[in-house]
């Protein structure tokens, strides 16, 4: 498991004035990206992925497997309404190269938690890679109970992004799985402290798209138990997060990126580019907060 551990980037998907995948801005992202962080989760929820054909998600995991050139690992997202689309994307990530993939519950109908047993076990069983199921409760409406994580660690289920930003979903997974076989990635940047030292091994972090300095130093203090540090950061790293949610999260990032010189093409209708006077208002705040 130790290969997934730090602060994972749930990177942009860039795409031109047109709606298009924008491949070199793309590459361009990835290889900042990859000089900084542990990690790269392609295709979720700041990356579009459910805006996005199945075929488009299959150019991207590729473009970031190959952006990516083995300095750190590629997990896919593939999470979508159809089962079918979500196993053929499971197959074509292993072909890409990624290290793993994860998925939300097919989203829109409300499934029981039998339900998603039966998904996952079959998903589990056609995947060569290891798997995480995504809990995202905002997005699906379905919270992943602790009773249907132990069943499908029995069946081989690799570990899980809970984006639910629920400190005491975390407890009871810590509780109640041996966390230690079990890979537990937190899906935001706002308690890296405590869950790091807890036993959390990543953070998949929105922020760290356009900021990943300040939220890896965050993790790498909490790694080392340099506590006081550590909350300096957290503190710090918050502050900027509430930068971002000045606007929407993915055309928020977009300015951010943009800020720093960085060119990540423009967020996929029906978002549209933050608008001029908060850009403004968030670039005056990020300077002052010397993160620029």
């Amino acid at each position: 498991m130790a290969v997934f551990k730090g602060i994972i980037p749930p990177v942009l998907t860039t795409f031109d004035s047109s709606g298009k995948v924008d491949d070199k801005c793309y590459l361009n992202l990835i290889d900042f990206l990859s000089q900084k962080v542990h990690g790269l989760f392609v295709c979720g929820t700041y990356g579009s992925g459910p805006l996005m054909s199945v075929e488009e998600r299959k150019h991207v995991t590729e473009l970031a497997v190959e952006g990516a050139k083995g300095r750190v690992p590629v997990i896919a997202h593939i999470g979508g309404t159809s089962p079918d689309d979500i196993f053929e994307l499971a197959k074509h990530a292993k072909e890409a190269g990624a290290m793993a993939v994860a998925t939300v519950v097919p989203f829109y109908f409300s499934y029981s938690q039998a339900d998603i047993v039966r998904f996952f076990t079959k998903l589990v069983e056609i995947s060569s890679l290891p798997v995480f199921i995504y809990n995202n409760p905002k997005t699906t409406g379905v919270t992943i109970d602790i009773d249907t994580l132990k069943k499908l660690q029995a069946v081989g289920l690799y570990g899980i992004k809970d984006s639910s930003f629920d400190l005491l979903y975390f407890y009871a997974v810590k509780h109640n799985m041996d966390i230690d076989k079990f890979c537990y990635i937190t899906g935001t940047e706002a308690f890296i402290v405590p869950a790091v030292p807890l036993g959390a091994k990543a953070a998949i972090c929105g922020l760290a798209n356009a900021l990943p300095e300040p939220v890896v130093e965050l993790y790498n203090e909490t790694s080392a138990a340099n506590y006081a540090r550590a909350l300096e950061l957290q503190v710090r790293v918050n502050e900027l997060r509430d930068v971002q949610h000045y606007a929407q999260s993915i055309p928020a990032i977009h300015a951010m990126l943009k800020m720093r010189g960085i060119h990540s093409g423009y967020p996929r209708m029906p978002y549209s580019p933050v608008d001029d006077s908060i850009y403004i208002k968030m670039e005056k705040t990020l300077i002052d907060k010397k993160a620029l």
